[in-house]
């Protein structure tokens, strides 16, 4: 095997393990933003685990706007009418949330912010 194919296979190896981290991190951050809105909805502790997997699965395609309409649509569906403002915020502490966990290695959700 020469030096360059050696390379071309690290390279290859490198963009799978970020393209991985990146897959994990959104799983992450979409998991912690469906925590905060079944606080939100009020979700009891049978209801709230089934929401957030139903809403992980389903928003992995999803852009990020796309997210945000669709958590629009299941909070207003629940009652809870909330901002887009509020919840792009909201996504946007989740992700920071997420990235602090996966270079942690550790769940550091304490709740939803203020």
């Amino acid at each position: 095997m020469t030096t360059f194919d050696e390379r071309e296979q690290a390279f290859e190896r490198q963009f799978v393990h970020e393209e991985d981290r990146r897959f994990q991190e959104r799983t992450r951050r979409n998991r912690l933003l469906a925590r905060w809105a079944c606080e939100r909805m009020a979700l009891g502790p049978d209801a709230a685990p089934h929401f957030t997997d139903s809403f992980v699965a389903q928003t992995v395609p999803l852009d990020d706007e796309a997210l945000l309409a669709r958590l629009a649509v299941e909070l207003a569906a629940a009652g809870t009418d909330e901002p887009v403002s509020v919840l792009r915020r909201e996504m946007q502490r989740c992700a920071r949330l997420a990235r602090a966990e996966g270079r942690a290695g550790l769940a550091l959700d304490q709740g939803s912010s203020p």
